[in-house]
């Protein structure tokens, strides 16, 4: 991907064509002549100062644009074993959180959390992003994953949105559709009473469910189940190829056992990627919380999966960072497969480059904003780089005087602005 012309924390910043980019040299000192005429300098080092202007942008583009070259919001690398923000938040703890040395995502200090939590009053408002980079340390050498969670409800990891290829759960609360919206091809079960969580299905003999899950060579099924004979709940987890594992123990009965019904006997390959649920039993079988991944779950998540006491939550649809109604950031330790973040051995958890921001930040800046290479920040600061700098420096913003318009893009009446802005380099 070729470099931008000009990005601030990664993030590319238009620059209009007709304007461009125009560089002003900043003396720190002066340069004068004597009473005959001889130049003499008292210049100690020359810094930059780069004006330009966006071009045509939509309002709510340009809206998170100025806030972004203002440099809104707080930062925090944990330098020097400090959980203090860029603008000297401090910190409210809950456990033994640490920042600890050369563990973060580029080679700094990183926020460690065993158990609890840290919160900041941020004041953040209706509107906020925040973005964090993470990974268990369980030394095996998890990769870091870039997280936004933004005040609209998605959560973006690595640049990408929540969507059904991370798999589907089924509550059975209200029907038999999945949190994605799939709805059985076939089914003849019905609404069953107080489940494991919620309301769960009732599979009297003979009945089955049928959901075009399209499931590839590796997958993971998973429910709750018992029949209406047993008080107790048993969890059952299949996985392609594998024998089921029940109720936490790996591999403790055959592959056929359970609801999970293949009509060709193959448990590697299910027919058609479907999943089927049949009660092949006399007595009638109640199933909740039906879980379908598209991957294979290794052993080390079946016995805390078996042990949770909350509802599976998919991995990638649940983060670390909390806001609440006044505003303040939490970001907390997650355990467990149940609590949408993979970290089932209850492992720590690093945290790198925690950024919090009083505004939505669009889309299209996960990608470049996870590909940066750099810390984002620090706060009210921006690392400035691109093809039209000398060279990439450290820099405060400015978003100037702006100008409303309004066009057409197809059909549609677009309005917006252009704005102008300035950067002013900061000494290294």
């Amino acid at each position: 991907m070729p470099s931008p012309f000009l990005a601030l924390s990664g993030i590319p910043v238009p620059v209009s064509l007709s304007g461009g980019l125009r560089y002003s040299p900043v003396l720190l000192g002066e340069k004068v002549r004597t009473f005959n005429g001889f130049p003499r300098s008292s210049v100690r080092r020359k810094l930059m100062a780069y004006e330009g202007g966006t071009g045509p942008l939509s309002l709510a583009d340009a809206a998170a644009l100025r806030a972004l070259i203002d440099g809104e919001g707080d930062s925090w690398d944990f330098a020097n074993g400090t959980m203090t923000s860029s603008r000297g938040l401090w910190p409210s703890t809950v456990g033994s959180p640490l920042a600890l040395p050369d563990l973060g995502r580029y080679q700094g200090y990183a926020l460690a959390l065993s158990a609890g939590h840290v919160s900041w009053a941020t004041q953040l408002g209706e509107d906020w992003t925040v973005a964090y980079w993470v990974r268990v340390w369980d030394g095996s050498g998890a990769q870091w994953h870039h997280y936004v969670q933004r005040s609209d409800g998605p959560m973006y990891v690595d640049a990408a949105a929540p969507s059904p290829a991370l798999g589907h759960t089924w509550s059975f609360d209200a029907g038999f559709a999945s949190n994605w919206g799939m709805e059985p091809s076939d089914v003849d079960a019905g609404q069953g009473g107080a489940g494991r969580y919620g309301q769960c299905a009732d599979f009297y003999s003979g009945a089955s469910a049928t959901w075009p899950t399209a499931l590839g060579p590796q997958w993971t099924v998973a429910y709750w189940a018992r029949f209406s004979t047993d008080s107790t709940w048993h969890l059952y987890l299949h996985r392609a190829g594998l024998p089921l594992s029940r109720d936490g123990v790996v591999g403790s009965h055959p592959a056929s056992a359970g609801a999970l019904y293949s009509s060709s006997g193959d448990y590697t390959q299910l027919p058609d990627g479907a999943v089927v649920l049949l009660n092949q039993e006399g007595d009638s079988l109640l199933i909740d919380e039906l879980v379908v991944l598209p991957y294979t779950v290794p052993d080390s998540w079946v016995a805390p999966w078996y042990a949770s006491t909350a509802p599976f939550r998919l991995p990638g649809t649940t983060g670390l960072a909390e806001v609440d109604d006044n505003g303040s950031l939490t970001v907390r330790h997650r355990t467990g497969v149940a609590g949408g973040f993979p970290n089932p051995s209850n492992d720590l958890l690093l945290i790198s480059d925690l950024v919090a921001l009083p505004y939505r930040a669009p889309d299209a800046w996960f990608a470049p904003w996870r590909d940066s290479g750099a810390p984002f920040g620090p706060l009210p600061y921006h690392r400035a780089s691109g093809s039209g700098l000398h060279r990439p420096t450290l820099v405060q913003g400015d978003a100037g005087q702006g100008e409303a318009m309004e066009w057409w893009e197809g059909a549609q009446r677009v309005q917006g602005e252009d704005f102008a802005f300035t950067l002013q380099e900061a000494p290294s």
